[in-house]
């Protein structure tokens, strides 16, 4: 993992955030509890479940999922990278909207607020769920998490203290970092770089920086770059170009 920067809440003309996702869902937990709706919708009263939003059952909040309408927001506003495992995550092949601190766990206004939202493919937000012991992408510095290049398993940093290098440990654990699959896509990813397909064409380092963030770091940090990447810094990302 690396240090991921909180973005900020997307406006109009971009995504309407607070009248696509937060308004309505507050609205809906206003009725899951026996109030008025704060906002007009049509069709009929959505009915009673509890008498305090803290004691809505979370398979009760996700049916009313207004936070997948941002998906598309929070893909563009993080450049598509998972914040677990930090590789890109292709549109069509699952990218979720990961609470971090999880919605059985908390006020459930949290459902609807944007700063309790991380991009996670699929497989990370499974392994992570509403457990607390995984470290915030938005609170990780970059140093804390280190790879492996013969192994490919992510470790800590050696110069960590216990009980951050615990937390990291629990992190890789919890989320499965060193998982069989995992370990293999990095791998392929790397042997991308050192053997491309086509000698006379290899891929840019800058490719790797892009959509692989974390083992692009650590491939310079390490000095396993092609010698014409080493004085070159990280190229723009092609949004941002």
């Amino acid at each position: 993992m690396i240090h991921v920067e909180q973005q900020p809440e997307p406006l109009p003309p971009d995504f309407d955030f607070d009248g696509e996702v937060r308004q309505p869902g507050l609205s809906a937990l206003a009725e899951l509890t026996g109030q008025a709706p704060t906002i007009r919708r049509p069709g009929p009263r959505i009915q009673q479940q509890a008498n305090r939003p803290e004691d809505l059952r979370s398979n009760v909040l996700r049916k009313y999922d207004y936070w997948t309408r941002a998906l598309g927001a929070l893909h563009k506003a993080y450049g598509g990278i998972c914040a677990y495992s930090c590789f890109y995550i292709e549109p069509i092949t699952g990218p979720t909207v990961d609470h971090f601190v999880a919605i059985t766990r908390t006020a459930p206004q949290e459902a609807y607020e944007w700063n309790n939202y991380r991009l996670a493919c699929s497989l990370m937000n499974a392994s992570k769920n509403a457990f607390p012991d995984v470290l915030d992408p938005f609170e990780v510095q970059d140093g804390w998490f280190e790879l492996n290049l013969d192994t490919f398993e992510v470790e800590p940093a050696k110069n960590l203290d216990a009980e951050l290098k615990q937390r990291v440990e629990h992190t890789c654990n919890r989320l499965k970092l060193n998982s069989t699959e995992c370990k293999s896509m990095r791998r392929r990813w790397f042997n991308m770089y050192w053997a491309p397909r086509v000698p006379s064409q290899p891929v840019p380092l800058w490719f790797f920086e892009e959509n692989a963030p974390f083992l692009a770091r650590e491939m310079r940090r390490q000095g396993r770059i092609r010698p014409e990447d080493q004085g070159a810094g990280p190229a723009p990302r092609s949004d941002d170009a």
